[in-house]
């Protein structure tokens, strides 16, 4: 079957005419023209420009103070604004500084930018005052000033350009969006999010439904429906207990990106049978805080481990196969024997992460019980997980010495452990000196060095 259509006239046809193509381009010396990807990225008062996403290609640093926004405008030109309130747009292809503006943060503090569609040489540039400027940045001229004359406008935090030109969606720091008209100075609908902070981020859908996703620091996400001008669905804790950095939609498409500072990357499809809510469609997660220890689990897995109590593992060569263990807080029967911690604080909060700080492995009994055990910070009681399953033991590591009245007012904590080569027993050692032994599979204790 695939031979006739090979041998057809249409294929002969075609590469015929692809022969030819190539002959052209070899007999003129035609060249395509190279795509370049370049990336910027600001640490401190220094802006750094990458091509081809890892290959450092020049710095900018006329920066006197820490930069806090970075707008690339067009093809040619970049915007950067630091923590002394100065603006500067800068020439990408020799480096230089093409523009500077000094901004009084008592009458204009600058909290986000905008090159508006279809504006040709303009910026649009907010306040926390609650007013927006519109600059030509080509004739260092202010056009128009926004909200001058509102009295109850509140800090503007982000601002977006919508699927219509000449509208922007604005967040306040209230929880209010408004949609509003350049060209005529003109609010054409307000919303307001219910849930406490202001709006963070804000993004349309560019597959020709009328939605509008907002972002806020609780890390909920709210979509809205434009026509009938209400709340559609909503995404409570689409990261939790951080505020949603961004979010994105994928032109043509059903789907969109958030991130936010829990070092998440989540993306969320539109396919569900009410044809408005969305659900949680693939996800790349990293540590929220700082990791503590890393380790090799094989020549492919690596463990790691943090503050953020966080157990997860990182595949070297593909990165759908990494995984997150869970976070450790304190075991059930901790809380049913109602004893104190390590520190002997009654108001400790339960639900807090136990930050790791040492863990060892091994993979040579792991397909039969816990392969891993993990030292937290300031406790006795170590933690011990199953790989294969990838959930947290019950087993419980702790000496029936530290609970008699000897050690009643002593700090005793774990501080290192390890497994045997046998994949049998693990070793802990404690800050009073003593080394315990106990068996992996059922958790009894086996003997002291």
């Amino acid at each position: 079957m695939l031979g006739e259509h090979l041998n057809s006239d249409e294929s002969r046809g075609l590469l015929l005419a692809i022969d030819k193509m190539r002959e052209i381009l070899h007999g003129e010396k035609i060249t395509l023209p190279e795509i370049v990807v370049v990336v910027f990225a600001a640490a401190g008062s220094t802006i750094y420009v990458y091509r081809r996403v890892f290959h450092l290609h020049q710095t900018l640093t006329d920066h006197k103070s820490d930069i806090k926004h970075l707008l690339p405008f067009g093809d040619e030109h970049l915007v950067s604004v630091d923590e002394s309130n100065t603006l500067r747009v800068w020439d990408i292809q020799s480096g230089s500084v093409y523009l500077s503006l000094e901004f009084n943060t008592q009458n204009f503090h600058i909290t986000s930018l905008l090159h508006p569609a279809t504006y040709v040489n303009k910026l649009l540039v907010t306040s926390r005052q609650g007013t927006m400027q519109l600059w030509n940045i080509k004739a260092n001229k202010l056009l128009h000033e926004f909200f001058t004359n509102d009295t109850k406008s509140n800090s503007i935090t982000t601002i977006a350009q919508s699927t219509v030109v000449d509208v922007v969606a604005i967040g306040y720091n209230d929880g209010q969006i408004r949609l509003h008209n350049l060209r005529y100075d003109e609010t054409l609908v307000t919303f307001t999010q219910d849930f406490n902070g202001p709006i963070t981020s804000i993004a349309f859908r560019l597959d020709n439904i009328p939605h509008m996703a907002t972002g806020s620091s609780t890390g909920h996400i709210c979509i809205w429906n434009l026509d009938t001008c209400h709340l559609i669905s909503q995404m409570r804790q689409a990261h939790k207990e951080c505020a949603i950095a961004s979010l994105h939609f994928i032109p043509g498409e059903p789907l969109l990106i958030s991130n936010g500072s829990d070092n998440a990357l989540r993306e969320w499809i539109f396919d569900m049978p009410d044809g408005q809510s969305c659900r949680l469609y693939r996800e790349r997660c990293g540590h929220s805080k700082s990791p503590r220890c890393v380790r090799f689990h094989d020549n492919d897995i690596i463990l790691s481990a943090g503050n953020d109590g966080r157990l997860r593992t990182f595949h070297t060569i593909l990165d759908n196969l990494s995984r997150c263990f869970g976070r450790t807080t304190r075991y059930k029967w901790e809380l049913e024997l109602n004893e104190n911690d390590d520190d002997n604080n009654e108001n400790e909060n339960t639900e807090q992460p136990l930050p790791i700080v040492d863990l060892r492995c091994e993979v040579i009994k792991e397909n039969d019980w816990d392969g891993i055990v993990a030292v937290h910070e300031n406790r006795r009681r170590i933690s011990a997980w199953n790989y294969i399953r990838a959930t947290r033991s019950q087993h419980r590591f702790e000496h029936e010495r530290f609970a008699t009245k000897v050690y009643h007012n002593v700090d005793v904590v774990a501080t290192c452990c390890d497994i045997s080569p046998c994949g049998n027993f693990c070793v802990i050692g404690y800050s009073t000196g003593h080394i315990d032994m106990y068996n992996m599979q059922s958790g009894i204790y086996r003997g002291s060095f």
